[in-house]
């Protein structure tokens, strides 16, 4: 690392120190060369760590969210003394959101400079004219964006610019409206990289916070406000990357910490990571900006499926996310897949032909959208829940039905696919584009694929039954 990124890592490590925070004495920050800016067991370290020691701990009085625009200051768990005045302009404060003012006191804070109490933190943040550093694909360039195309990427994409814009065009001209001190200076870049901190490193309350540190923190807020209806940026503790399968827990203090214990061995000289989630690639390209390459023992490419027939669980005409896997749900290396298939019942629809890399619970929507009869369903949860190996007649024409949907589905989302043409990639964003579409790509003909073997072997019996 060079020295004056070191310099600015030890002055963040101090100043979280100096306020309740705590790194591990056998950990350090450094560069890596795929990850960046990293967390790892110093290498000079004499033994490894044990699973179950504390890598970061983070108290609250560091924190950063829309809790420290209401009382203008670091969140104290101690009685406020003071009448509680909130940074911003009262109608700003009542006409926009939570996230939204979070996001507007970040770039206040940076507007500061040294003259924040947050510098620290905020210094050692991608900064906002290093756009390349830490731009997600919601704010690329056009150009850029294009070659998301007619992936999940891209639809969501296109939902979150217009998000972006209209919370900054609303906000922004709120503080021009009452001639806010310095309202030029609060730009739409400067929002564009607010939002981006807030996605790619901030946690949910109700994830991080003790229940004594939540009912503290929410008696700061407006009546109604819900927990988890902001998120709060923790210094220090936001450094570790991601890994899927990184076992880990959130030991909360009644105190105001948050200590990150992990629950794997690191070696001297291994990096150390935390675990953002299962989350396919679509997701982490969207509010990370990076993917998972495939291994023998791990894939992260899903292809995302909205359903428009709501469970009883969903609002109406929510819609319900299913995913297609690369490979087959019951594959060790299907982590975030395996994550939905919640019994053995899920397990035995995996087994039916062709539909390994279909989620259980699309089979089982698809199944009441096709299905002629109450008593064909039924069959179908009879089978299930056996052990029966074979398929019982009374079942072929639902399950060639389902087969057939979901194919047909999936072609049609491959055709529009392989309708872009990418000629090149000119620059880190494209590059990264590619290599999530050839993932996601590999996801539709492994679906079709199994799904045409299983479909040819229905459509020959037919053929010798005289049936076409």
């Amino acid at each position: 690392m060079k020295e004056f990124d070191q310099s600015r890592f030890d002055t963040l490590k101090r100043w979280a120190q100096d306020h309740g925070a705590a790194l591990h004495p056998s950990l350090e920050v450094y560069e890596d060369d795929v990850t960046g800016y990293s967390l790892r067991v110093k290498p000079s370290a004499n033994e490894a760590l044990a699973p179950g020691f504390c890598a970061v701990a983070c108290h609250v009085a560091i924190t950063l969210s829309y809790i420290n625009a209401l009382i203008d200051g670091p969140v104290s768990r101690a009685p406020q003394n003071k009448e509680q005045r909130p940074v911003f302009p009262p109608q700003f404060m009542s006409s926009n959101p939570p996230h939204v003012i979070g996001r507007f006191f970040l770039m206040k804070e940076y507007l500061k400079e040294k003259d924040s109490y947050w510098w620290p933190y905020i210094s050692t943040l991608p900064q906002p004219d290093r756009v390349d550093t830490w731009a997600l694909p919601a704010v690329w360039p056009e150009d850029d964006i294009e070659c998301l195309e007619e992936t999940n990427a891209h639809v969501a994409v296109r939902e979150i610019q217009a998000n972006i814009k209209k919370e900054y065009k609303h906000a922004r001209k709120l503080l021009k409206e009452v001639d806010f001190p310095g309202w030029q200076e609060y730009t739409q870049l400067l929002y564009k990289w607010a939002f981006c901190i807030f996605t790619s490193r901030s946690f949910c309350p109700s994830l991080i916070l003790s229940q004594e540190t939540q009912d503290h923190v929410l008696g700061l807020t407006p009546h109604g406000t819900k927990v988890d209806d902001f998120s709060i940026l923790q210094p220090l503790l936001d450094i570790g990357n991601h890994d899927p399968t990184s076992q880990y827990q959130w030991n909360l203090e009644v105190d105001g910490t948050c200590q990150l214990i992990c629950n794997n061995a690191y070696q001297p000289g291994q990096q150390v990571f935390n675990n953002y989630g299962l989350k396919s690639n679509s997701e982490l390209l969207l509010g990370y900006g990076f993917i998972l390459p495939v291994t023998d023992t791990l894939h992260n490419d899903y292809v995302h499926v909205k359903s428009r027939r709501p469970p009883s669980t969903l609002q109406k005409n929510e819609l319900q996310d299913f995913l297609i896997s690369l490979r087959p749900f019951s594959d060790p290396s299907s982590v975030a897949g395996r994550s939905r298939v919640f019994s053995q019942q899920d397990t035995r629809l995996n087994s039916l032909p062709g539909l390994s890399r279909i989620e259980p619970g699309l089979i089982r929507d698809l199944a009441s959208a096709v299905a002629t009869s109450a008593g064909e369903l039924a069959a179908l949860q009879h089978w299930a829940q056996g052990t029966e190996e074979s398929i019982p007649t009374e079942l072929h024409e639902l399950l060639e039905r389902i087969q057939q949907t979901i194919g047909a589905k999936v072609q049609f989302d491959y055709q529009r696919f392989k309708s872009i043409e990418i000629e090149s990639a000119d620059n880190q964003n494209q590059e990264l584009a590619v290599r999530y579409r050839s993932q996601y790509e590999a996801v539709l003909e492994a679906a079709m694929d199994e799904l045409s073997r299983a479909l040819v072997p229905n459509h020959l019996e037919k053929l010798v039954k005289g049936e076409q």
